[in-house]
């Protein structure tokens, strides 16, 4: 074979070699390979356990809506002053009018003695004394005079105060208020009456408990 025709084959076949390598790439372009794409995801966080939950108390709450309520009754006196309340008080007398008694009764036991064997002696008697024995007599019947009434209790307001003297006198009875001053304010009192007759204003306390509810008590009757 001639060196003409064997560099021809060599051509040939380097051309057609290079032709199979690159010639796709030329025809097809760039080639595309498919990868896969892997994300790392963190791992789940542990878990805790859910505890089960209690049951609904359904029977003690139907059995606090179906109780019924407690209705607490109005009281009739209001902010009652432990001070103020109705105890026994006996009337403070004058000390003019004790003195005046203590001095009468003297003069009685001296004109009560037994009256010896002895030279007559005349006994002075002081003109004060006489006058205050009248006095302590006139002190008296002015008291006796002014009767007796019924204490009731001691209020704050003056809204229970109106309420409770008519309800007194829709009943027939007589009945007024006075203001008095104390440590904790000025309070009211409730009285009924005045009557001459203590032992009317007596009888008269059961039927004042059952329409007031109020314990009264029968004290002396001032007027101021």
């Amino acid at each position: 074979m001639s060196s003409a025709l064997q560099n021809r084959l060599v051509g040939t076949i380097i051309v057609v070699a290079l032709a199979v390598i690159f010639l796709p790439d030329i025809l097809g372009g760039k080639k595309q390979t498919n990868q896969d794409l892997f994300v790392e995801l963190p791992t789940p966080p542990q878990m805790r356990p859910v505890s089960e939950s209690e049951t609904f108390p359904q029977e003690q709450v139907k059995q606090q809506v179906e109780r019924k309520a407690e209705i607490i009754p109005d009281v009739a006196t209001d902010d009652f002053d432990m001070d103020e309340q109705p105890t026994a008080v006996e009337p403070v007398e004058n000390v003019s009018t004790a003195q005046d008694k203590v001095e009468g009764a003297a003069l009685n036991e001296v004109q009560d003695r037994p009256v010896e064997d002895r030279p007559l002696v005349d006994i002075a008697v002081e003109p004060p004394v006489t006058t205050s024995v009248a006095q302590s007599l006139g002190a008296d019947s002015l008291l006796e005079e002014a009767g007796w009434v019924v204490q009731l209790g001691v209020f704050r307001h003056q809204k229970n105060v109106r309420e409770l003297l008519n309800k007194l006198k829709d009943s027939g009875y007589r009945a007024f208020s006075r203001p008095v001053k104390t440590s904790t304010g000025e309070l009211t009192k409730v009285f009924v009456g005045p009557d001459l007759d203590k032992a009317v204003l007596e009888n008269a306390l059961p039927h004042l408990l059952e329409l007031t509810k109020l314990q009264g008590r029968v004290t002396p009757f001032t007027v101021k």
